[in-house]
This record gives C-alpha cells, sequence and structure tokens, in this order.
C-alpha cells in the first residue's frame, strides 16, 4: 500500500504542470446575467448544451450575477438561462472554436415574455490576450491544399510560411520552424529531434493525419499565453472531429496527373509528379448523448520522375584511356522514379457523463516509405548527380494518441 501511495504522489507530482494546458484545445463561455433594468441577477441556472452530442453544462451565476463554463468542446451551442422571477432565455447558435473564450451577456425579461435569440457572431466577444486566426471546418473541408497535409492550412493566416530552411517545416512570424510548436488534440505532436511536426525528414511532404479528421485549428503566432507554453515561436493548435448523435461521412479520390502537366522549355521534360491520395472518414453514435464513434483513413501514392545527370560529362572529350571509364558513368545517367508511399488513420471514442464530463480517446497511426529519396527541404530538382545506387529509402512510422 505505501508504494502504491507513492506511485500515486509522484504521477500526480508529474501531471501537475499540464493543468495549466487542458484548456488549450477547448473553448469557453463566461457572461453576466442581468435583469431589464440592468441589475445583475444572482444564482440563475444556466444551462449550456451541445446541439451536436446533446452533452449538457448546468451552472449557477454567482453573487455578482456572472457565470463561467470552461472546458468546452468547439463546436455550435445552445445557452438557455432562467431565474424564478424572470421568464426563460435562449440563445441559439452560440458557435464556439478553439482556444476561444467567448464573452455573452444575458438580460432576463418579466415572466410573461420567453425570449429566443440567435446569436450572430458580432454578438460574441471573443476574449483572447493573444493575437490568433481559426481556421474552421468548412475552410478545411472546401479549400484546395495541394497535399492534404493539415499543417499546411497555417500558411493562409498571417505572418505564417514554409521554412525551406529547415525541411520544409511551418515558420511563425520569420522565426525558425524548429522553435514552432504543433498541438493535436491538445498535445505535443512536434518531432523530439528536428522539431516541427511528426513524421520523419519527409514531414513537409507526406500526410501524417487524414485531412477529414480535422474539425479546426488555431493559429498564434506571437504573444500567447502561458497554457501553451514550450516554445519560443509559434503554436498551430489542432483538434480532431468527434462523432454525434447523425452520421456523417465522406469519401474522395483526388489524382493529379503529370501528363497533364507542360514540359520543361529546356530540357523538354515532365518533371512534376503524378499524386494519388483516397480515403474519408465517418462518425457517429454508439449510444445516443453518451458514446460516439470516429474514424478516417488516408492513403497517399506519388511518382516523381528523376534523372541521373552528370554535367562534368557534358564537357568532357574522352580519350582512348579514359573511354572506358566514360562510358560507364554515362551509363549511369538514367531515369528513376522517387516514390513516396504513405497512409495515415485516426480513431476516436467520446464517452459523455451525466454529470457533463466528457472522456475521450484518441489513437493515430501513420506509416510512409520513400524510395531515391535522400533529397530533404526545398521542391526536388528533376535532376541529380548521385547514381541511383547512392539513393536511399526512407521508413517511418507512428503510433501517437492520447486520452
Amino acid at each position: 500500500m505505501a508504494r502504491f501511495l507513492r506511485a500515486t504522489l509522484s504521477l500526480l507530482f508529474v501531471l501537475a504542470p499540464l493543468v495549466a494546458q487542458t484548456d488549450a484545445n477547448k473553448a469557453q463561455v463566461n457572461g453576466t446575467v442581468t435583469d431589464p433594468n440592468g441589475a445583475v441577477v444572482p444564482n440563475a441556472i444556466v444551462k449550456i448544451k451541445n446541439s451536436n452530442t446533446g452533452l449538457l453544462r448546468e451552472l449557477k451565476s454567482n453573487s455578482e450575477g456572472e457565470y463561467r463554463a470552461p472546458l468546452l468542446d468547439p463546436g455550435v451551442y445552445e445557452i438557455a438561462v432562467s431565474s424564478p422571477a424572470f421568464a426563460e432565455t435562449k440563445l441559439t447558435d452560440v458557435t464556439l472554436t478553439v482556444g476561444s473564450s467567448a464573452r455573452i451577456n444575458v438580460r432576463l425579461a418579466l415572466q410573461a415574455v420567453s425570449t429566443v435569440v440567435e446569436v450572430g457572431a458580432t454578438m460574441i466577444d471573443v476574449q483572447t490576450s493573444a493575437q490568433s486566426a481559426t481556421v474552421n471546418s468548412n475552410a478545411i473541408t472546401n479549400l484546395p491544399i495541394n497535399g492534404r497535409r493539415f499543417q499546411d492550412f497555417a500558411v493562409l493566416t498571417p505572418t505564417v510560411q514554409v521554412d525551406n530552411n529547415t525541411r520544409g517545416q511551418i515558420s511563425f512570424a520569420g522565426q525558425r520552424a524548429i522553435y514552432s510548436k504543433i498541438m493535436l488534440d491538445g498535445a505535443d505532436y512536434n518531432q523530439p529531434f528536428f522539431g516541427g511536426i511528426r513524421g520523419g525528414e519527409r514531414s513537409g511532404s507526406i500526410i501524417t493525419v487524414p485531412q477529414a479528421a480535422i474539425q479546426e485549428l488555431q493559429v498564434v503566432p506571437t504573444g500567447y499565453t502561458a497554457e501553451y507554453g514550450r516554445s519560443t515561436g509559434g503554436v498551430m493548435n489542432t483538434i480532431t472531429k468527434s462523432g454525434g448523435n447523425d452520421v456523417h461521412g465522406e469519401a474522395f479520390y483526388q489524382i493529379r496527373d503529370r501528363e497533364l502537366s507542360s514540359n520543361s522549355p529546356i530540357f523538354l521534360v515532365k518533371p512534376s509528379e503524378t499524386l494519388q491520395q483516397f480515403g474519408g472518414g465517418v462518425g457517429g453514435p454508439i449510444v445516443k448523448n453518451k458514446l460516439f464513434y470516429f474514424g478516417a483513413i488516408e492513403t497517399q501514392r506519388s511518382e516523381i520522375p528523376r534523372q541521373t545527370l552528370f554535367p562534368q560529362l557534358t564537357t568532357f572529350t574522352p580519350t582512348p584511356e579514359t573511354r572506358a571509364a566514360f562510358d560507364y558513368y554515362k551509363s549511369l545517367e538514367k531515369p528513376f522514379n522517387q516514390t513516396s508511399r504513405a497512409t495515415a488513420l485516426t480513431s476516436k471514442a467520446d464517452y459523455q457523463m451525466a454529470n457533463g464530463d466528457r472522456l475521450t480517446f484518441r489513437y493515430n497511426f501513420s506509416r510512409s516509405s520513400e524510395d531515391n529519396a535522400v533529397t530533404t527541404g526545398a521542391a526536388v530538382n528533376p535532376f541529380a548527380n548521385a547514381a541511383v545506387s547512392n539513393e536511399g529509402t526512407e521508413k517511418d512510422q507512428i503510433n501517437n494518441g492520447n486520452a
């Protein structure tokens, strides 16, 4: 028993610093409840319900009329406020985004009049101490991102770009990409050695999480608050989808064929790749208002034509003594393909408790294999000054999850 208590206390000590980060991938709503004359209403009952999952959080305003509901999953909510002396006021279509703190003040009407208010974006005062930008699910579904890598959506926001000096990783506000922080569902998703997103040397060009699994992401380039921590660069705060009371799914197939591209004006070849991507995702209820599932899988197949070329041979005139060596190296100047094979899947389960708590499990797996792919960083040159025998094969595999 003593050994068990020591282990438990040690675990709590280790986890204590993580408490400040528990709301980084969540949202919260707060405000003041007042009467028709503007006086505060204490002990008003505030019910906050997720329109998609039925999650219900119930609380009361304090003596100053203030209420606050932290740790809410991003989504669309309905807020109902009531007090014995007043009619119920209901606010619908309250959209909360990842990392946001929305202030919604409620004014109760007389008991004879009930009120329903559709909340628009102009009625929500988002309280954040840092500048941030959010890419929502509608943008992620419809914007044409080349390669379907979820981290590329960050470059649609101000001050964010791809840093080609560090293997195609994301740079915030001009800082090196190795100082950036990538978060997935509130947990760290960085490479421990190179920095930037997980996935090894190829992480700037392959998928590690299906795009169909991404709900939305928040980009905080500078001045982020303490719950993010760790990095001197910016933060990309990403959350994955969950199932709801209705079944929703998608399937897709995309192809970009090099035969549709034009020839290089100098070498008269087609240097562009042929890229195929296919997959989908689906989520829904196991038990309505209580237990939900979600899963997504995506596969990427890429092929880039390359050509071994030794520039010195173009100006070298062989002699009888060097003819054999010249012919040997000339025979190595032949075409080959740089290939990439990547698969990523995400599975998720959510359980809602009667008191408004929510338990979530997510598992993510990705695997990739690249032949003749020693080039890192900038765009691939169609010509290489190395024989195919000097090219390499890289394989990466990720098992990642959180609860």
